[in-house]
């Protein structure tokens, strides 16, 4: 064969180019225009035909690998090879308050498995169900019931009959199911009043007899899930004419997210109020390829237990989608220690930390996969804002845009560099790194001077003495001694807040540079002391106190406490995201003409 042929080449040219070279070369072709001529018509025929099998080549081994498999038949099939289940649809679950009121005295009333709710998002209605059943008894001539889960999708059964056939599948015809949802019964025949067992679903063959009633959960490669038996091995195995019934939820998917009102009909025939205590959320689609390529071989690594940190987060992200950013740390490192406790602090998609309904299904989750006598304490992050305070100049004689433009373009550099580098556990803000986004953001910026302060808010109640404790835990700056003297306009504070009202006065909290935390208003001469002691402030561990502060307004949403670090690079600790927030971002712009 010619070396100068490509047998793997996918350019059809290049295939073509290649053939021609080869056909110029031989001395009985040296003379044929093979451009001009029905050589052309050939050559076209032989590249088609060498591209699309070169083509076929490419795909038929890609195929072969999960790292390079493009269709989605391909990565399940090589996943199950690994005894990884890619994760099904997930129903969007809300947890409600249920009272009902009752025309008599019943001493308890049945909220049957099943028990549709109704929630709209929009124009759309969607049917939310419980997963079991509850009882609900009289507690001072109320019939109330607190803290029930929902779950949104179509309750659906499937029926299926054993034959005496050892391929027969018992395949579910829907794509969209929740498999977290997949009950199994088996009859031992059609007839009316036919006994009939609930299976247990298994994940593993661990401790399975084989006279145990359990079933297993497969992927097909019609893109649906398969329910199996254990032939009698590893569970017991239906037998010829028992009737194999199959109830589910079809998800769907992210679509009710969100929704906070629910109604129902009435319960057991009494009217019923219903509260929500949680909103519904995660709701989520089917696991993407891109996520089977990377979890399935972290999964037959970890075998489907926590131990080390990694395996916390491999679990907890496959299982849950919704999850953006997970910390795992022990017990021992909290304040004071909780030995034999590991801490799982987790953040969701699209909100600031993570809700009780979700808290409790991680926590679920992982009890059963953590070594015994280790127990997961599953908590919302902590979040430190940066107020980022950028002047920007750009160059007016070489773009007519507005200083509007600039400042957008700058504004969403500095949002997309939070989005890109920061919004996650252990992240480091880079102070130079910004800024060069920000020069980036259009071709005319010359420069910029960019000040970033780390922020805490709190929330305070109104007119009520509160303490707080906060930890920037950064070093922060000390070179800022407050005296009488000074002009505040010139002065520096390692801590400041934004403005409240205080014994009636607009003031702030600042330090004064010897460790103590300060009241104060500003006035047309200077500054007034309010208290000279409201807390203190540790320079070296970032720690702030402050003591019994009641404030009777403040401005916005929030306190915001200011901290200044002795670095411009912010570190984040374990338990800590830093992010910006778009209403933390100050951008003037500045014309200049170079």
């Amino acid at each position: 064969m010619p070396d100068n042929i490509s047998i793997t080449e996918l350019d059809f040219f290049a295939a073509k180019d290649a053939l021609k070279n080869y056909l110029k070369g031989q001395t009985q072709f040296r003379d044929y225009d093979f451009d001009g001529s029905n050589m052309n018509v050939l050559l076209d025929v032989m590249s088609y035909n060498t591209y699309m099998n070169n083509f076929y080549t490419n795909m038929a081994y890609s195929e072969m690998f999960l790292d390079t498999a493009q269709t989605r038949q391909s990565a399940i099939s090589h996943a199950k090879e690994l005894n990884y289940l890619p994760r099904s649809c997930i129903s969007s679950a809300a947890r409600v308050q249920i009272d009902i009121s009752p025309n008599d005295a019943p001493s308890f009333i049945i909220i049957p498995k099943g028990t549709k709710f109704t929630g709209r998002t929009g124009n759309t209605a969607y049917t939310f169900s419980t997963d079991r059943s509850y009882t609900v008894t009289q507690v001072d001539g109320l019939y109330c019931v607190s803290n029930i889960s929902i779950y949104e999708g179509k309750l659906v059964t499937e029926y299926y009959t054993a034959t005496s056939g050892t391929t027969q599948r018992f395949i579910l015809n829907n794509t969209d199911v929740d498999t977290s949802s997949i009950s199994v019964a088996v009859r031992a025949s059609a007839a009316a009043g036919a006994v009939s067992t609930e299976f247990t679903r298994k994940d593993s063959i661990f401790g399975v007899i084989s006279t145990d009633p359990v079933f297993y959960i497969q992927p097909t490669d019609s893109d649906s899930y398969e329910i199996t038996f254990g032939k009698d091995v590893f569970g017991k195995q239906p037998v010829v004419n028992n009737v194999i019934e199959v109830s589910y939820r079809i998800s769907s998917k992210t679509a009710p997210n969100g929704i906070r009102t629910f109604t129902s009909e009435n319960i057991a025939g009494y009217p019923v109020t219903i509260t929500t205590i949680a909103k519904s959320d995660g709701g989520t689609d089917r696991e993407s390829i891109e996520s089977i390529r990377f979890f399935a071989p972290k999964s037959i690594q970890i075998q489907d237990r926590a131990v080390t940190e990694s395996d916390y987060e491999i679990i907890l992200k496959n299982q849950f989608p919704e999850i953006q950013a997970i910390s795992v740390y022990g017990g021992e490192e909290l304040t004071p220690p909780r030995y034999g406790r590991v801490v799982v602090a987790v953040d969701v998609q699209n909100a600031e930390g993570v809700s009780e309904n979700n808290k409790n299904a991680y926590y679920t989750y992982l009890k059963e996969r953590c070594p015994i006598g280790i127990e997961p304490i599953v908590i919302s992050p902590e979040f430190m804002f940066l107020n980022v305070d950028a002047k920007v100049y750009y160059n007016t004689k070489t773009t007519t845009a507005s200083e509007s433009d600039i400042r957008v373009a700058a504004k969403a550099a500095i949002v997309a560099y939070s989005t890109n580098n920061l919004s996650d556990f252990r992240k480091t803000f880079r102070f130079s790194k910004l800024g060069y986004d920000i020069d980036k953001s259009n071709a005319n910026i010359l420069s910029n001077d960019t000040e970033v302060l780390a922020i805490i808010p709190i929330n305070p109640v109104l007119n009520t003495a509160t303490s707080y404790t906060l930890n920037f835990k950064n070093i922060l700056i000390t070179d800022h001694l407050l005296t009488n003297n000074e002009s505040l306009t010139d002065h520096k504070p390692a801590i400041k807040s934004s403005q409240f009202t205080y014994n009636g006065k607009t003031a702030f909290i600042q330090d004064n540079g010897a460790g103590v935390l300060q009241i104060l208003r500003t006035t047309s001469t200077g500054f007034v002391y309010l208290n000279r002691n409201i807390g203190s402030v540790n320079y070296v561990t970032g720690q702030i106190i402050i003591t019994n502060l009641s404030v009777s307004a403040f401005i916005g949403a929030e306190i915001k406490i200011y901290g200044r670090t002795a670095s411009k690079d912010i570190a984040a600790p374990k338990d800590r995201i830093i992010t910006i927030r778009e209403q933390d971002i100050n951008i003037t712009v500045y014309g200049v003409r170079e």
